[in-house]
Parts: structure tokens; C-alpha cells; sequence
């Protein structure tokens, strides 16, 4: 987040510390502890960003808290329930945080509370549309949901990168429908990209990027905005095993890699990148017209660059390990 990484992991202490480069080293900024589990944040400006925290089971609220990054502290806390639904044994998972033009947008799914019998912890057997939250900033009042029945539930579990805003102020969303990315019973709309246009607070009813057909049959696991109208897509190749896109090195990779033209709506395939296992969330770095991703086999971890104009991909680093988490270029 700027020349800041903010670190937190899923410990039971809920700490979250800031990263900084001094003298070329990578030093220790503040640290700040939360009573939740942060789930989704994102960006505001240069010493501002925001977080959402909630349990993992039940009905508690969920909280949305304001945190300084140059002194690492919390200056104010929300709380909300959004669309909960005890009727059904559902909660609100979000899986992206966005502000644009006074408004906080808030991508989520419902999943399974684990209250009820019915319907297991983490279930999804309400996803066949897509829901964004819209709350006012900086005041954070819910202002309203925002719904599209063309595909299913937006983002994935811990995912970052599910509202994209690209050069002209539009967001983009993405919705898998994937068994393999944590959906399940899996939705029957396909896999595709949404649009809220600039200016906007809706899903624009005149676009629909059907991902799954033009693909040729393969689903979204994740996407990153490149830049030129372009989302460097991860796949799903195999939708079979639930949760299948979460082990990096499997010894049978469901994922690959592709360039999706978001105006032409047309997907072209890397082949440049091996088969792999998918990861939780999606290590990326655009930077200098290229995106740099981690790619995971059962060999261990890579990074590859990107081309999305062209269409082409190469290894650049092999790493000590079976998954980056983060990639960042600090000056």
C-alpha cells in the first residue's frame, strides 16, 4: 500500500504490521492488533486504508476499521451486518473493499454461519447472483446492495483483487461459479466479468463478459487488472474437487493462465505458464506493463512476468519455497 506492505496473517493474535524499506533494508514499522480476523481490506490514500474483521462462525457483527498507516492505529471502527440472513443460516463473507467518488464498495458472498444443521459452516447455497455492498465514505453508512443475476457471487475467499477499477473509473468485478474456488453446491450461472461504471452505483444491465463461454468451458479462480482494458486471469481447468484451488503444490494442478480483453470479450490463453495448483488469494505486481504472478507446482515456486499485450509469459525468479504471498516493488 504505497511504499507501506501491511502484513496479517490468520494467527489467533489478529496482528497486523506495517513494512518499510530504510536504507535499503526492510525494517519494522507499528504494529496494531484487532479483535477480528481482517478478511478484506484495501487502499484509500497515502495514510489511510481499510479493513474488515469477523468471526469465522456466528452472527457477530462485522466491523470496518479506519487504520492510520504512518502510526499504525485504528481511528475508527464500524460496525455492520450488511445482508445477514439467520432465516437461511447465512453470514456475509466480504472478498474486496473498494472507494471511488465518496463511496465505499464492499464485494461479498453468503456462506454457511455453521448455526444451522442444514447448512454447513462455509456452504454456498445462495450464489447464483452477484452482490456488492455500497456504503457512503468517509461517514461508512450502508447505503445499499447492489445485485446481478447473470452470474454468481463475486471474489473468492481471501481474495483482493475482485473490484478492479481501470483508467477510466469503471469497476470491474469477477465471479467464479467454481466448485474448485470454494462454491459449493456450485452455481449454476457461468463464470464472468460485471461492470459498475463510473459515475455509477450500479452493475451495468448492457455489459455481461461471459468468461465460461468464451473460454471455451474454463471458470475465473482470480483476476488482476494489467492495465489497456486487459485482467490477467487465473483458471480453473478442473472444477471437480471443492476447495481445489487452494493447495499451491498439488500433484494435480487445476489452474492456468490467460489474458482476458475486457471490451472484446475474448480469452487467450498463456501457454507460456505451466499447469499449476492455485493459492490463496493471488501474489501479483503490475509494474511496468508487465504483471509479475506466483506460479506453484509441486516443484516448488516461481515468478513469471506477464505480457498481457502479448500474450506471453516467462519465468523470471525460482524461489526457496512453494508459495510467495506478496510481490512488491518499493523505492
Amino acid at each position: 500500500m504505497g511504499d507501506i506492505i501491511i502484513a496479517h496473517g490468520e494467527a489467533g493474535d489478529n496482528q497486523t504490521t506495517a513494512y518499510s524499506i530504510t536504507d535499503g533494508q526492510l525494517v519494522t514499522g507499528g504494529t496494531l492488533i484487532t479483535e477480528l480476523g481482517l478478511y478484506s481490506a484495501c487502499n484509500v490514500d497515502d495514510n489511510t486504508m481499510l479493513a474488515m474483521g469477523l468471526p469465522r462462525a456466528g452472527y457477530e457483527n462485522r466491523v470496518i476499521f479506519v487504520i492510520d498507516k504512518t502510526n499504525m492505529s485504528i481511528t475508527q471502527r464500524v460496525e455492520t451486518k450488511i445482508d445477514e440472513r439467520q432465516e437461511e443460516g447465512l453470514v456475509v463473507w466480504p472478498t474486496d473493499m473498494h472507494v471511488r467518488d465518496g463511496q465505499l464498495f464492499v464485494s461479498y458472498y453468503l456462506v454457511g454461519s455453521g448455526e444451522l444443521e442444514a447448512v454447513p459452516a462455509f456452504a454456498t447455497p445462495n450464489s447464483n447472483q452477484a452482490r456488492v455492498a455500497v456504503f457512503s465514505y468517509p461517514g461508512l453508512e450502508l447505503e445499499k446492495i447492489i445485485t446481478d443475476d447473470r452470474t454468481s457471487d463475486v471474489g473468492v475467499y481471501l481474495s483482493t483483487t475482485a473490484l478492479e477499477e481501470d483508467e477510466s473509473g469503471d469497476i470491474y468485478t469477477f465471479s467464479t461459479s467454481s466448485n474448485a474456488s470454494g462454491f459449493f453446491p456450485t452455481p449454476t450461472n457461468p463464470s464472468g466479468f460485471l461492470r459498475i461504471p463510473s459515475g455509477s452505483t450500479e452493475f451495468d444491465d448492457g455489459y455481461f463478459f461471459n468468461f465460461e463461454e468464451a473460454s471455451g468451458g474454463y471458470k475465473i479462480n482470480n483476476a488482476v487488472y494489467a492495465g489497456n482494458g486487459k485482467m490477467i486471469v487465473r483458471m480453473v481447468m478442473d472444477d471437480a474437487a471443492t476447495w481445489g484451488t487452494y493447495d499451491p503444490v498439488t500433484e494435480a494442478p487445476t489452474c492456468a493462465i490467460a489474458v482476458a480483453d475486457l471490451e472484446a470479450q475474448t480469452v487467450t490463453h498463456i501457454t507460456d505458464v505451466p499447469t499449476h495448483g492455485g493459492e490463496w488469494g493471488m501474489a501479483n505486481l503490475v509494474h511496468d506493463g508487465q504483471v509479475y504472478l506466483n506460479i506453484s507446482t509441486a516443484n516448488g515456486a516461481s515468478i513469471y512476468a506477464v505480457d498481457p499485450e502479448a500474450a506471453t509469459a516467462s519465468e523470471v525468479a525460482t524461489i526457496d519455497g512453494n508459495w510467495v504471498k506478496g510481490i512488491f516493488h518499493l523505492d
